[in-house]
């Protein structure tokens, strides 16, 4: 049976990761403060607790190695997002933003490399449209997540002789009920969104999900250092 790991895969868009997994038969290992949603699915899954916005240490990859022979696929999907502009956030908001969404990733995929040096494997960043363009109000995130670019980048030139690779999927709008529940509040805003998408509507989660699981899996063997954008045309919109 086949392994990965998703941090943050207990809500949102990183519960439709988990339950893609789990539905290709792996055995999913989900890091996160807590057990959010994952009482709903059903599958080979186990709920490891760790805060990755202080515990940098991997002791949960350590576990998980010695416990499964092996980790097939590590999906970095914990992140968290800012909603201020450049001169009003501060030097203390600004680290925790670029501590969770690229300093763990970082020291995470670090680990997962010195694991798998001998059995390869496959990294997949959640980044954003964010990273690749500019967006209002979010230069903490944004700065963040176009890190996470770059360190995809870094890693898939850095991990390839090992037979691991890394790439990254950039979401753009996607219909969660936490976008829903804001977006409830300023439909005009939400009119300008899906207007600048050329299909006029926004993605679902298992468009991500699935994305992720095309990058993780032997359909993907020769994609290495990519970002690619699920956001329905919306970065090449106007």
């Amino acid at each position: 049976m086949k392994t990965a790991i998703i941090t943050g895969g207990n809500k949102g868009l990183g519960l439709a990761q988990t339950e893609r997994f789990l539905q290709e038969g792996y055995r999913v290992y989900v890091i996160a403060r807590s057990k959010g949603e994952l009482e709903k699915l059903s599958g080979d899954v186990e709920f490891v607790a760790c805060d990755l916005s202080t515990d940098l240490s991997g002791a949960f990859l350590d576990d998980i190695h010695a416990s499964a022979g092996t980790i097939d696929v590590l999906v970095n999907n914990a992140g968290m997002h800012l909603k201020k502009p450049v001169w009003e956030v501060t030097p203390e908001e600004f680290d925790q933003v670029m501590g969770l969404n690229v300093k763990s990733m970082f020291a995470v995929s670090g680990h997962y490399i010195r694991l798998q040096k001998e059995t390869g494997g496959a990294i997949i960043n959640i980044s954003s449209m964010g990273g690749i363009m500019a967006l209002q109000t979010a230069a903490a995130y944004v700065t963040a997540k176009t890190g996470v670019v770059g360190l995809t980048r870094s890693i898939a030139v850095d991990a390839a002789p090992f037979g691991i690779r890394c790439n990254a999927v950039a979401p753009g709008f996607i219909e969660t009920d936490m976008t829903r529940a804001i977006l409830a509040k300023d439909p005009e805003r939400r009119a300008k969104i899906e207007g600048r998408i050329p299909g006029h509507s926004f993605g679902r989660p298992e468009d991500i999900a699935n994305a992720v699981y095309f990058l993780a899996s032997d359909q993907a063997a020769h994609i290495n250092g990519v970002v690619l954008p699920v956001d329905g045309g919306f970065s090449i919109g106007f």
